[in-house]
């Protein structure tokens, strides 16, 4: 019942969202007159508003979809480079707006992975904007690719606040914070590493976290080599 009312809401939270995004990526274009400075800034935070909105929702449909079974993988054949670059592009400003340094390091030899290429993209944006976030201003981010005899791996090791130890479990359950507090630092639902752990375990791969608190965190999460394409 929980899982079908999430979903439900889900739906029909989407439908108003879109429109409020979509109406205000026109206002952000001007493309019917100009807008003032103060104008500009107000639709700006409306439309980055409601995206995250509907990226809150996004994780909680897809947890809920996961959690009933009617989540599935769309395997396909793709570049990784491509994949990471994409990534990278996509939370690219985020860094910089706390000046935070993104380095990559991809030794992959084979280039081209046989996975879902939406889900992996997603596992990479929730790992890297979880980084940003929780990483202070002039820190470092990197993402090392490496393969091994039987599986490909990808680690995301960032500068930040760290994970106490007692907490390093519990983070990929859905709906848990570090600091789950009501005067936290850090926004978000904590579902976005949940349904990374569910991605990672539907590819049949496994993910992990080690941290110190003040000294940064780094997840690994793997992919089997038998499901790459050869």
């Amino acid at each position: 019942m929980k899982n079908e009312f999430l979903a439900n809401i889900s739906h029909e939270l989407r439908t108003p969202l879109t429109s409020v995004i979509g109406f205000s990526d026109i206002l952000c274009t001007e493309m019917f007159g100009n807008l003032n400075e103060k104008q500009a800034e107000y639709v700006n935070h409306i439309n980055l508003s409601g995206k995250q909105l509907l990226n809150i929702i996004n994780d909680i449909l897809d947890i809920s979809k996961i959690e009933t079974g009617t989540m599935e993988l769309n395997y396909e054949k793709f570049s990784l480079s491509d994949a990471l670059n994409y990534v990278f592009e996509c939370v690219y400003l985020m860094a910089c707006k706390k000046n935070i340094e993104l380095k990559m390091m991809n030794e992959i030899k084979d280039n081209e992975i046989f996975a879902d290429k939406v889900k992996f993209k997603q596992i990479m944006l929730n790992l890297l904007s979880n980084a940003i976030k929780f990483t202070p201003d002039s820190g470092k981010i990197s993402v090392e690719a490496k393969q091994t005899d039987n599986e490909i791996q990808i680690s995301v090791s960032d500068s930040g606040i760290g994970i106490p130890i007692n907490m390093q479990t519990e983070i990929f359950n859905p709906f848990t914070q570090v600091d789950a507090s009501n005067t936290r630092k850090y926004g978000g639902t904590g579902l976005g590493l949940a349904v990374v752990k569910k991605y990672v375990e539907m590819h049949e791969g496994t993910i992990t976290v080690q941290s110190e608190t003040g000294k940064g965190s780094t997840f690994t999460f793997t992919i089997p080599m038998k499901t790459i394409e050869i």
